[in-house]
């Protein structure tokens, strides 16, 4: 019994270890023209009793917030991003299901958001 609860238990953390929700990052290159940015995820991994930098992750969209105001010649629509610059701390979540709607990937670091600046 004892062996299969390590088992499971192994089992799981790798699972749990592959998952990702969200995390801070590090900007290493800004692209405003496409509202992306290169980062560097600050979290460290564990592989195979070593501990490991994220690879890093390229051309993440930034989000875009959207802005709805009302004015006296009806509705408009204001766009506001923030500008980031390199070495600054983003926060980045990770989609539930892929981005670009190919194939099954869950929590995966290839779908990326920024969504905001830490410092």
């Amino acid at each position: 019994m004892a062996y299969a609860d390590k088992l499971l238990r192994q089992i799981f953390e790798e699972h749990l270890n592959n998952l990702h929700t969200s995390m801070p990052c590090e900007v290493v290159e800004y692209y405003p023209d496409e509202l992306k940015a290169d980062v560097q995820p600050l979290f460290k991994r564990r592989k195979g009793g070593q501990t490991m930098d994220y690879p890093m992750i390229e051309k993440v969209p930034v989000v875009k917030s959207l802005v709805m105001c009302a004015d006296p010649q009806g509705e408009c629509e204001c766009g506001h991003y923030f500008e980031l610059e390199p070495g600054q701390e983003v926060l980045v979540f990770f989609a539930e299901r892929a981005l670009d709607f190919a194939g099954d990937r869950r929590h995966d670091m290839r779908d990326a958001l920024v969504v905001a600046v830490i410092k």
